[in-house]
């Protein structure tokens, strides 16, 4: 699929003003109103589209079908904070006109507690783009809901990005879901690619079959292609396994309450479940034999192994196992590398010394990052690139890096963004003590015997 515009832009209402030429470039494409244009369902190319995707377990892949049915309603959700608007413009566009609906939570405070400014407020121009332009879809319902929670929170960053979560589960229960939807839990830097979102609406996954699924195993983890930073900077070494996908059948507030798992079953209110409730660990040896379907999942569960799970991928040529990426994971996408320290220095797993390190010597993805944007020697990285322009690469990547010009005139701004860092590009990852470099670089004169 490319993207291109026949004539003018026919949004010309106010963007933010800090997104650069091509932020511009990609929001106003974005922001286009257009047809859905694989809004048909034509039984011939749903059942070729079915015919590639495929489960890998124990050296065998079982590849679903099509016998045709209606699309299945998917709803997305997502935590959203200082995400770029690169980012949330390619998730539109690569989803535009398939979710029934989109939510998204946004917390006046980090995962590790620390307040920030919220950002997606009713009558700021990012709600107006986010929530008011029809960005997702012109049927797409999108909603946001402000999280607060000023009191300490037992099991510190984690609990609390799990509770944010658990408000998304409600807000898809506001806008309708149902057990024979599904549900799309995601981060705001990953999407399903469009291909595969179709065939989780139309393809005969069992997972997806609420008649006959008994959420012994009901989770699908999407395997995305990463890039790192920049369009230009695609990961060939790695995949993520994200987003996760349930059926709402197994679903907390979605599905049949008297499946639902008692904070006493969890570690904690909140948190995912006691292994006994599990298919990794206990084999649902504490769940009762009697009950004809398993623990629901709530927001904790879904994104982590908790149940049982299958990964599912696309059948591709190039690849020599043939297991293709079904979604995009775009790791590290910011406009500034004060946005990026920040987000170190108070997110997630945090870094406490950020603001004073090179944007490399942070970690190592961000080195590899350095590294692709700045054209330097990447052999002593865990993980590669790709070696060619992204145009080249025979495989699937987002409708939004198929506008022309896009990629690389991206690829360039981030460069200009890092030669201008104050901090310069002297050290890398491998300077820093806790890299396994490190650490063998800061062994003292006595410990080496001298």
């Amino acid at each position: 699929v490319r993207y291109s515009i026949d004539g003018e832009y026919t949004y010309d209402g106010d963007l933010p003003a800090d997104i650069g030429e091509t932020g511009r470039t990609l929001l106003l494409s974005a922001l286009q109103k257009r047809p859905v244009w694989d809004q048909e369902l034509v039984p011939d190319l749903e059942k070729e589209r079915c015919d590639r995707y495929f489960v890998y377990q124990n050296y065998d892949s079982n590849t679903t079908t099509y016998k045709g049915r209606k699309r299945r309603r998917v709803f997305m959700g997502s935590l959203i904070a200082d995400d770029s608007w690169h980012t949330l413009a390619t998730i539109a566009m690569e989803t535009y006109g398939i979710y029934t609906a989109v939510a998204f939570v946004e917390s006046n405070r980090t995962q590790t507690g620390i307040p920030r400014k919220s950002r997606f407020v009713e009558g700021t121009l990012d709600h107006k783009l986010l929530v008011e332009s029809n960005l997702f879809g012109p049927e797409t319902e999108v909603l946001i809901e402000h999280f607060s929670h000023e009191e300490k929170v037992e099991g510190m960053g984690l609990i609390r990005e799990h509770m944010q979560r658990d408000r998304i589960l409600k807000l898809w229960k506001k806008a309708g879901m149902t057990p024979d939807d599904v549900g799309i839990l995601t981060d705001a830097d990953e999407t399903v690619s469009r291909d595969f979102l179709r065939a989780v609406q139309s393809c005969d996954f069992p997972q997806f079959d609420a008649k006959t699924e008994n959420c012994d195993t009901p989770k699908v983890a999407v395997a995305s292609m990463v890039f790192e930073g920049s369009p230009e900077c695609m990961t060939v070494t790695r995949k993520w396994m994200h987003p996760d996908i349930i059926l709402g059948k197994c679903i907390e507030g979605i599905g049949d309450d008297s499946f639902k798992l008692t904070d006493d079953e969890r570690h904690r209110p909140f948190a995912w479940r006691k292994p006994k409730f599990t298919k990794n660990k206990g084999n649902y040896s504490g769940w009762p034999k009697e009950k004809t379907t398993y623990p629901l999942w709530n927001a904790a569960d879904f994104r982590r192994d908790q149940g049982g799970f299958k990964f599912i991928f696309e059948d591709v040529s190039y690849l020599r196992f043939r297991m293709g990426h079904t979604g995009f994971h775009f790791h590290n996408f910011f406009d500034t590398t004060q946005q990026l320290r920040n987000k170190y220095r108070t997110y997630g797993h945090p870094v406490p010394l950020a603001d004073n390190m090179t944007i490399s010597e942070i970690h190592p993805d961000l080195d590899l990052f350095v590294d692709c944007v700045l054209n330097r020697n990447a052999t002593s990285n865990k993980h590669k690139t790709l070696t060619t322009r992204l145009e080249e690469f025979e495989g699937r990547i987002p409708i939004a890096y198929t506008i022309d010009g896009y990629s690389l005139a991206r690829h360039k701004e981030m460069g200009q963004i890092l030669l201008e860092d104050e901090l310069g590009h002297d050290k890398s990852w491998h300077d820093n003590p806790v890299s396994p470099v490190g650490k063998k670089n800061s062994v003292t004169l006595d410990e080496k015997g001298k």
